[in-house]
């Protein structure tokens, strides 16, 4: 029979019995909670794990893109060094042409001049031969003359 008159509940019960829901109602809740956060920190390693293999590809990929970036800047620098090479010999050889240029203008001019001093000795030799042809054909005919009176 106490069970059956414990059925009618008194109010006082009756709130107990609402909090008594309340609370495991709450540790339900907090149960619920636990389990996802125990499922979540489970879970973390795994995802720690996912992200550090991501950034470990991403640093690779990065150092590859920059291995191959280096090796432009290089290539880059060696054809500049070629090109500025190149300018040097250019500059080298301008001289070296400009200095024979030069070299061979004062030949050509010390040989200009020389040509001259034997052109000028050649007009004197030319204008003494002008002048004494009557001399020499007067040597000539006085020699004729003598050859003849040495003949008789």
């Amino acid at each position: 029979m106490l069970a059956f008159q414990s059925c009618n509940i008194s109010p006082n019960q009756i709130s107990g019995l609402q909090l008594l829901n309340v609370n495991q109602s709450n540790e339900i809740q907090s149960s619920q909670a636990s389990s996802y956060l125990l499922q979540a920190l489970n879970q973390f390693p795994s995802q720690l794990q996912q992200k550090t293999q991501l950034i470990q590809q991403e640093n690779q990929k990065l150092k590859n893109e920059n291995q191959s970036l280096q090796q432009q800047v290089n290539h880059l620098e060696n054809k500049q060094q070629e090109l500025i090479n190149e300018i040097h010999d250019l500059r080298q050889l301008i001289k070296r042409v400009n200095q024979e240029g030069e070299v061979t203008v004062q030949y050509l001019k010390t040989k200009n001049t020389i040509l001259e001093h034997h052109n000028d000795s050649l007009e004197k030799a030319l204008k003494n031969l002008q002048n004494n042809i009557e001399m020499f054909g007067q040597l000539k005919e006085f020699s004729e003359l003598m050859k003849q009176e040495v003949d008789l």
